[in-house]
């Protein structure tokens, strides 16, 4: 629901101010949502195929933001020696340079833990209707099997 609030809400400012970049973030989260929507609904109807496409998207998502987390902490060690500066006014008088890059850094951190412990509960949810279906698939072949050797065969 918050993906398509996200993708109508980029839209708008697409279309309001015709920057390209806000449609691009518009097609990536309808296609997430869409991606989730597929995993609801595998999940509430035991079927995997349907769930793994969203734990794929979800892997590559955890990777690359793993990847910008560590590249903002080397521009956090970097910032300490006053080797990397973002912008700020004159008149914007409230974090020195290295306190912003450390506060974000550890914003970035918890965000980054709480997404993979996310991912991690939806990863046992998938594991969950996968053992339900080869459960299933065992029952059915061993009662397929036990009649199909019960049955005499005429030639």
């Amino acid at each position: 629901m918050s993906e398509v609030s996200l993708a109508i809400f980029e839209y708008i400012h697409c279309r309001v101010d015709g920057n390209p970049l806000s449609a691009v973030f518009a097609a990536i989260f309808t296609f997430h949502s869409l991606f989730t929507t597929f995993y609801i609904i595998g999940a509430f109807r035991l079927v995997e195929c349907l769930m793994v496409p969203w734990l794929t998207l979800q892997l590559i998502f955890l990777t690359t933001f793993a990847m910008f987390v560590v590249v903002w902490w080397i521009a956090t060690l970097l910032s300490i020696f006053n080797l990397v500066q973002y912008y700020h006014t004159p008149s914007d008088q409230g974090l020195t340079n290295a306190e912003f890059f450390v506060l974000t850094g550890i914003v970035l951190t918890l965000v980054l833990f709480l997404c993979m412990k996310l991912s991690h509960i939806l990863y046992k949810g998938f594991v969950s209707v996968r053992t339900q279906n080869m459960t299933r698939y065992r029952i059915t072949e061993s009662v397929q099997r036990t009649d199909s050797v019960l049955k005499p065969s005429y030639v």
